[in-house]
């Protein structure tokens, strides 16, 4: 697959991912000096799709360190963000506000309504019918590890 997309953008300028530096994935290191510790974890770079670089004229549409590139995204998103399109824009802007208010909730519930991690979890989850009880669990792991990171980043 790489192989292809080299050779049909050879007449690009390509460059290094200046996400994850060329390696194809976004490691701790690389999602520190983004400052993306709440957003992100290590994985595939969504940045230049795994190949390791990415054409020149990427860097000025989108900012390497943009929180809603991830590998989530549809190819077709991914696309729409990388050429700038207006409602990719409200979309990823539409992200950072959802996560700036998530964040700020598990501030104002830990600090302010004195919640602990594990009620500040029930909280978000809920008696969610969605999850069977290890899924319910697992979830509630791995939410009470994010709010925790949240919590430690205010101190």
């Amino acid at each position: 697959m790489h192989f292809f997309k080299r050779f049909f953008n050879r007449n690009k300028m390509l460059i290094q991912c200046p996400r994850c530096l060329g390696k194809g994935h976004v490691d701790t290191e690389d999602i520190k000096r983004l400052g993306r510790e709440l957003t992100w974890r290590p994985g595939s770079c969504a940045y230049c799709n795994g190949a390791g670089d990415v054409p020149a004229d990427v860097v000025n549409k989108v900012s390497p360190g943009e929180a809603y590139l991830t590998v989530d995204l549809s190819q077709e998103e991914r696309q729409r963000v990388l050429d700038g399109a207006p409602e990719a824009k409200a979309r990823m802007e539409e992200f950072k506000q959802h996560t700036d208010r998530v964040i700020k909730d598990i501030v104002t519930l830990h600090y302010v309504r004195k919640l602990d991690v594990e009620e500040i979890a029930e909280l978000y989850l809920g008696s969610s019918s969605r999850f069977n009880v290890e899924g319910h669990a697992q979830k509630k792991k791995e939410l009470m590890v994010y709010i925790n990171k949240v919590i430690s980043r205010q101190n």
